[in-house]
Formats: C-alpha cells, sequence, structure tokens
C-alpha cells in the first residue's frame, strides 16, 4: 500500500504519526495568557507554544477615557516559541477618575502577510491613583 500526503497551500504539518496535524501558516497557540495587578501597574504576561509566521504581537487596551475603543499600547517583535513576553502597563492609574472601573486588555498577532488576529482578553478592575492619594488621605486624617 502507498501512502500519498496531499500539503494544501497555506498549511504546514505539526507533529508525525497518527497524531499529525495541520496548522494554518499563520497561526499562534498560546500556552498562557495573564495579567496581574502589580503596585501601580498592570503586567501582562504570554507564552506562545506556537508562533507560524507572526511579526509583531500588539498589546491593546480599551477603557472608558478611550471611549470603549481598543487603543496599541505597546507592539513587541516575534522571539520564537517557548519565550515569554512581558508588557507592563503603569499609564491606566494615572487616570483623573475618582471612582473604580474596568479595564480590558486584548493580545493580537501581526503575521508577515497583514493579516490580524485576537488570540486573547481580559477584564480587570482597577481603581484609579487620584481615587487612592484621597482614600490616604481621608485615612490619615484619624
Amino acid at each position: 500500500m502507498i501512502s500519498v500526503a496531499v500539503i494544501a497551500a497555506g498549511f504546514t504539518p505539526y507533529g508525525g504519526g497518527a497524531d499529525a496535524a495541520w496548522l494554518a501558516d499563520d497561526e499562534v497557540r498560546l500556552r498562557y495568557f495573564k495579567v496581574d495587578e502589580l503596585g501601580a501597574a498592570f503586567v501582562l504576561t504570554w507564552e506562545s507554544e506556537v508562533e507560524e509566521s507572526v511579526r509583531t504581537y500588539e498589546v491593546q487596551r480599551r477603557s472608558t477615557f478611550s471611549n470603549g475603543q481598543f487603543v496599541t499600547v505597546q507592539e513587541t517583535p516575534a522571539q520564537g516559541i517557548n519565550r515569554q513576553y512581558q508588557y507592563k502597563d503603569d499609564q491606566v492609574f494615572k487616570s483623573a477618575s475618582d471612582s473604580r472601573d474596568v479595564v480590558d486588555y486584548q493580545l493580537v498577532a501581526v503575521y508577515q502577510s497583514g493579516a490580524r488576529q485576537i488570540l486573547a482578553s481580559q477584564s480587570v478592575n482597577y481603581t484609579s491613583t487620584a481615587l487612592r492619594r484621597t482614600w490616604g488621605s481621608i485615612k490619615a486624617m484619624f
């Protein structure tokens, strides 16, 4: 018996044997994506386990101060698989808001072809530094 493999344009074999899968040439699979608060900043961390034809990653942020639109706050060149990426956002807490708010982050892959793909998103609650300073002043009075 003769076995013939047909490789479709735009796809690459991944793995081997009976477990082989076909991946689009423009594909990313994340190992993880997380957003952690660190003092007066949020730190976004991610790692890819598959990273085919990625030119850059964009970190985008949406808040009430961006009129509900995602705004690119960082572009990071692709470094290859099994490498940790990190972005520290220390601007989100500096708003003049007097209340608690939500900020949304999304990670976008920009491929060599120019195509774009949203890979992950996460919403986090935060309290602006203006409110933190006010609360600190109130506590200091007592």
